[in-house]
């Protein structure tokens, strides 16, 4: 189990979604690296010096500008990601210089490892950092960046910063007007500050369920992902629902699911498009007594999706969260007080928190942490309006930490600015669009051209990622297909099982040997087009076994709610017999 700072730093940290962040401070294959020595304090109030590690990808034909990428966080190192990064934006390759820059207090720029489970460890972690913790802020984070900029002989920097970079981009380009050329704000973070009570993410998430759920099975079924969700949090109430949680070799054990742990995977979700996919459907059967469809989904998108955050920097983390996220208290007074400024804050807004408890929102937010950070000064902050510079705003529609409602916001502060909003992308937008939208205006944008907006998501992308499906607990509630009576509902069920199949195999690389947990009971294993069913169980008391190659192949069914017998597959059609009963289907 993730600690429950780690698990607020997979749920916070706005990470560009290639490689993990570590600590290294290896120089990448191409690239020229180097140290740069900047003030700890740049108004020179403090002595003490930073090393900065950055590197330098050099443009491969004539230079027109120097484009600077801005990790996530606060606390993602960039230099890991320098290459992975430069691939995406290959068409720029040619005319600009790429440099990853880790920040003060990040991978090669002075990290500090802290272990931290809870608000003493905070308090430790602050102590551990002593007077730097007062530096390791966004204001210092932009004058180095000057400093960089004129360490390289940029004559201006083009800025992209995702999440937390944003914030860094938007502060530099406040305090230093004529020496940025454009900047791109994938994510972005308000300038005043992180969101530290969670009510973005409250905000959006009615909105995101709805959109990842229409159009498609899903719909067919949830017409209402919101009301699903108020049902669910409702039926949860203080306690839990249990479920079976079924291995990959088909093992059973029982899950439960809390109001706390249906926060926490809605809000994980925007940086995992396959549990993102899944939830609507899954909050649905939630709503309706049913834990199974959302502990499978869990079970089956917890492996690979969700990076980034514990190989991050905690300690640059909350050393800047601390003292500039919008919190209840100033991040200078005193430790005592804080209880009650927050006790008075959630009386005040408690609809903001809704349908969750306040308490269950507050308790995965910033405010949960930094309510036992040391007091440190405020640094100073810039203006809310920014310069006529030109910026472009990217926001995944799916995203629930900087959700599109706060990327609206961001967009009324600059003259200049534009909006590319994309659809069926959530967090870290550039680097998880499948559709290629956001890299395409990326890159429109640099070279001065039209950027167009996000069409409607095309077909072919809607089945790369479709939206998971309904899956009804009881045989009773389904209607009968291809014959009539409890064979017709059983061959409904039947389509059901391999329904949510594919949905669970839609990640899954199907050129290598795989094996997966069933729903209720049993397992998956396959390889290449081909599949069986080990006794798999998705509708109670329904159980499926047999191969299919391709669309073809002959599936037993049995069970005490089943009319037993097989179904044979072809290309086009379905044919069987179900409790003594012959069918045909297309």
């Amino acid at each position: 189990m993730l600690s429950r700072v780690a698990t607020f730093a997979v749920l916070t940290l706005g990470v560009i979604g290639l490689a993990p962040a570590s600590a290294s401070a290896q120089c990448p294959e191409g690239a020229e690296c180097g140290k740069l020595t900047v003030p700890l304090d740049h108004k020179g109030t403090a002595p003490g010096t930073v090393d900065l590690s950055y590197g330098t990808l050099k443009a491969t034909g004539a230079k027109t500008g120097t484009f600077v990428i801005l990790t996530g966080g606060p606390g993602q190192a960039a230099l890991p990601i320098l290459n992975d990064f430069a691939e995406i934006i290959e068409p720029l390759r040619s005319s600009y210089d790429i440099v990853a820059i880790d920040q003060r207090g990040t991978g090669g720029s002075g990290a500090v490892d802290c272990d931290v489970e809870d608000g003493d460890d905070v308090a430790a972690c602050a102590a551990k950092l002593g007077d730097r913790r007062t530096f390791w802020t966004t204001s210092q984070t932009a004058h180095d960046l000057e400093r960089l900029r004129v360490a390289i002989g940029a004559d201006k920097l083009t800025l992209f910063g995702v999440s937390y970079g944003t914030q860094v981009a938007q502060e530099y380009l406040r305090r230093y007007p004529g020496s940025t050329a454009a900047a791109i704000l994938d994510s972005p973070t308000p300038v005043d500050g992180l969101d530290g009570v969670d009510e973005l993410r409250t905000l959006g998430a009615p909105r995101v369920l709805r959109e990842v759920c229409f159009p498609g099975v899903c719909h067919e079924t949830v017409q209402v992902p919101a009301d699903a969700l108020e049902a669910a949090v409702k039926r949860l109430g203080d306690g839990s629902l249990r479920g079976p949680l079924v291995s990959p070799s088909g093992r059973v054990s029982t899950a439960r699911i809390t109001q706390a742990s249906l926060y926490n995977l809605i809000t994980a979700s925007d940086t995992a498009p396959l549990l993102r996919a899944g939830l609507p459907a899954a909050i649905a059967s939630l709503a309706a007594g049913d834990a199974a469809p959302l502990i499978h989904l869990v079970s089956v998108t917890s492996s690979g999706e969700r990076g980034g955050g514990p190989e991050s920097s905690i300690s640059r983390l909350l050393a800047t969260s601390c003292v500039e996220a919008r919190l209840p208290w100033a991040p200078d007074s005193p430790i005592a007080s804080r209880a009650d400024a927050l006790k008075a804050f959630v009386a005040a807004r408690t609809a903001a928190f809704e349908p969750f408890d306040p308490e269950v929102v507050i308790g995965s937010s910033l405010a949960e942490l930094c309510a036992q950070r040391p007091p440190t000064p405020k640094p100073e902050g810039v203006p809310f309006g920014g310069p006529d510079v030109p910026v472009l705003i990217i926001a995944g529609r799916q995203d629930l930490r900087t959700p599109l409602e706060s990327a609206r916001r961001t967009l009324g502060q600059y003259p200049n600015g534009k909006l590319l909003a994309v659809r069926s992308a959530g967090h870290s937008v550039v680097t998880t669009d499948f559709t290629g939208c956001a890299r395409t205006g990326l890159i429109a944008f640099l070279r001065g051209q039209e950027v167009k907006r996000c069409s409607q998501i095309s077909a072919r992308d809607r089945a790369a990622l479709p939206a998971g499906p309904f899956i009804p607990a009881s045989i009773a509630s389904l209607r009968p297909t291809g014959t009539s009576g409890l064979a017709g509902r059983t061959f409904s069920a039947v389509r059901v099982t391999l329904t949510g199949i594919a949905f669970d195999t839609t990640a899954v690389d199907t050129d290598k040997s795989f094996r997966l947990p069933g729903l209720r009971a049993g397992y998956i294993t396959g390889k290449g087009s081909s599949i069986t069913l080990h006794g798999v169980e998705w509708v109670r008391g329904v159980k499926v076994s047999g191969t299919l190659r391709g669309s073809s192949g002959t599936l037993t069914v049995s069970g005490s709610q089943a009319a037993a017998g097989t179904v044979r597959f072809t290309r086009t059609s379905a044919t069987g017999t179900l409790g003594g009963t012959t069918f045909s289907a297309r």
